[in-house]
C-alpha cells in the first residue's frame, strides 16, 4: 500500500478510502491500465496555472493537440465521439455537490487525488430530488491514473491530498460537456437538476452560494471535509 494512502486512510478513518484499482471502483467506472499518459501528462505540467481555488477548463486547445494517447481515448473510449480536453485543477477539500453526465468522463491525474464518487441509481427522484451522502465512496488515484467514470458515475472536483498542496486532473468529455445552455427547460422533474450542456448537477444545501445562483440542493446528510496529509 502506498504510504500517502496509508497515511490519508489515518487521518480519515471514516472514508474508508480504497485505490481506484480495487475491485469495488467497477461499480462507479474503469481503473484504465492500457493506455499510457505520460506524454499528455509532460505537456499540461508544464503549462498547468497555479491556483488557490476550483478551476475548470472545459477544452484547452494544447492539451486537444494530437498525440498516441488522445487519438485512443477518441476512438476507443468515446468511439469516435467528437471529444474535448480540459483540465480541472487547484485546491479543494470538500464535496459540496455531485453531478453527473449522460456519457462517459476519462480523467488523467496529474497528481495524487481523492476521487469521491456515487451512483445515480442511489439518487431518489420524486416531488423532491436527493441524494444521501451516506451512499458516498471515497478512492485514492495517484499521479499517472487513468479513470473512466461512467455514465451512472456522480463526481464533482476531486480533493487534494497533501497539507498545501493541490490537484491537478486532465477532463476529457465528449465536444460541449459543461458549456451553458443555449436554451431553457421547464423546471420539473429531473430538469430541474440540468446547469449546464450534458450536466445534471446537485449541490450540497450548506452551498450558499451555487444554491442562490440555482442550482438545486438535494444532496442530504453531512458534507464531506477530507483531511489532508
Amino acid at each position: 500500500m502506498p504510504d500517502s494512502l496509508s497515511r490519508l486512510r489515518a487521518a480519515n478513518p471514516a472514508l474508508n478510502l480504497l485505490p481506484v484499482s480495487d475491485p469495488a471502483f467497477e461499480r462507479y467506472g474503469r481503473f484504465l491500465t492500457r493506455y499510457d499518459p505520460s506524454e499528455v501528462m509532460a505537456t499540461a505540467q508544464a503549462l498547468l496555472p497555479r491556483a488557490e481555488r476550483v478551476v475548470y477548463e472545459p477544452s484547452v486547445a494544447a492539451l486537444e493537440a494530437p498525440s498516441a494517447f488522445n487519438t485512443a481515448v477518441m476512438r476507443e473510449v468515446f468511439g469516435g465521439m467528437p471529444t474535448q480536453v480540459g483540465w480541472c485543477y487547484g485546491q479543494n477539500l470538500r464535496m459540496a455537490g455531485l453531478e453527473y453526465h449522460k456519457a462517459s468522463e476519462v480523467n488523467v491525474c496529474l497528481t495524487d487525488a481523492i476521487l469521491l464518487v456515487g451512483h445515480v441509481q442511489d439518487i431518489a427522484f420524486g416531488e423532491r430530488i436527493t441524494y444521501d451522502t451516506r451512499q458516498v465512496a471515497a478512492f485514492f488515484a495517484p499521479a499517472g491514473a487513468v479513470v473512466e467514470l461512467s455514465p451512472w458515475n456522480l463526481h464533482f472536483a476531486p480533493i487534494h491530498t497533501t497539507q498545501g498542496g493541490s490537484f491537478a486532473t486532465l477532463v476529457y468529455l465528449p465536444k460541449g460537456t459543461n458549456e451553458p445552455l443555449p436554451y431553457t427547460v421547464d423546471n420539473v422533474g429531473e430538469n430541474r437538476l440540468l446547469a449546464a450542456v450534458n450536466k445534471w448537477l446537485l449541490v450540497h444545501p450548506d452551498m450558499e452560494g451555487m444554491v442562490q445562483a440555482g442550482l438545486y440542493p438535494g444532496l442530504v446528510g453531512d458534507d464531506i471535509i477530507v483531511t489532508p496529509v
